[in-house]
């Protein structure tokens, strides 16, 4: 019903939204909490029922406990290896980061110089074709012979096989600004540095952020294969070391170690894109 102050009235039913005079409804403030308290509930209900489906798994038979181990074996495992799991951990995380922000300088980098001439595009055509596909562990031979087993060699194949989706996002994205921000720029008196800075690599950010989370998440799947190949230490040998020690349990806390870690990394690198480039969040709603 109308207000006697001359302003809307709003009615509200128990049970359902707030709505005016002409019954349209008004937007919720606790509407954004709900959401993200809904989207929490549905993750870690997968989260359960995934647990819940492998002792199932476990303590049916139907696979032997020297292929699975069941989940409160796993975590007796997990909480007793601690230490070493900590310590195999901060190994990954020190190739993968010195790859990946190898990667991520130079596929920036290369990827804006490429994708603002046409000549350096179709000049590297091929080359893109021919080397992206390369698996990284067929490369391991060749890496022990310019790095040696160690650091260098597992952040050397992490950085080349993470530089290409950021390298090919930011080509992408920087080629395709449209030309009317960068005439409207140029009438500004926006020139070179400028205009690569504040007007370019913004409206590519969007693309650039996309190849940022592939590359983050496919660089932690090749040093943790890296690890298991060459013995490079990290994860991936502390899962190969228990599975050869006959340790299945030891085994797969190494193997749950390494999922918290890539979900914890794609959930902090989406929290700082969400942060620093609000519209790549908005752009990947609308499609």
């Amino acid at each position: 019903m109308p207000s006697t102050d001359g302003q809307s009235a709003v009615v509200v039913l128990e049970g359902r939204a707030p709505v005016d005079e002409t019954g349209a409804a008004m937007p919720d403030a606790r509407g954004p909490a709900r959401v993200r308290f809904r989207r929490l509930g549905r993750q870690l209900g997968g989260v359960v029922v995934a647990i819940v489906v492998w002792e199932l798994v476990s303590v049916s038979g139907l696979v032997t406990d020297q292929a699975l181990a069941g989940v409160p074996s796993t975590a007796r495992a997990l909480a007793s290896h601690l230490g070493p799991l900590a310590s195999a951990a901060g190994g990954t995380l020190e190739a993968w980061a010195v790859g990946l922000a190898i990667a991520a300088a130079g596929g920036v980098v290369v990827g804006t110089l490429v994708g603002r001439s046409r000549l350096a595009e179709a000049f590297t055509e091929v080359l893109v074709r021919m080397m992206r596909p390369l698996p990284s562990l067929a490369l391991i031979p060749i890496a022990i012979l310019v790095a040696g087993l160690g650091l260098k060699m597992t952040a050397g194949l992490v950085a080349f096989t993470s530089f290409w989706p950021v390298f090919i996002n930011t080509r992408y994205g920087v080629h395709q600004v449209e030309n009317l921000f960068i005439d409207t720029a140029r009438t500004l008196d926006l020139h070179g540095g400028r205009l690569l800075v504040q007007v370019i690599l913004p409206a590519a950010a969007p693309l650039i952020a996309s190849g940022l989370q592939i590359a983050l998440s496919l660089a932690l799947v090749v040093t943790v294969s890296v690890e298991l190949v060459g013995g490079t230490g990290g994860i991936g040998s502390f899962v190969l070391r228990a599975q050869q020690a006959g340790a299945v349990p030891t085994m797969y806390a190494g193997i749950l170690i390494g999922g918290l870690i890539g979900w914890a990394l794609n959930t902090g690198f989406r929290a700082v894109v969400q942060r620093w480039v609000p519209w790549a969040d908005r752009a990947e709603r609308r499609l």
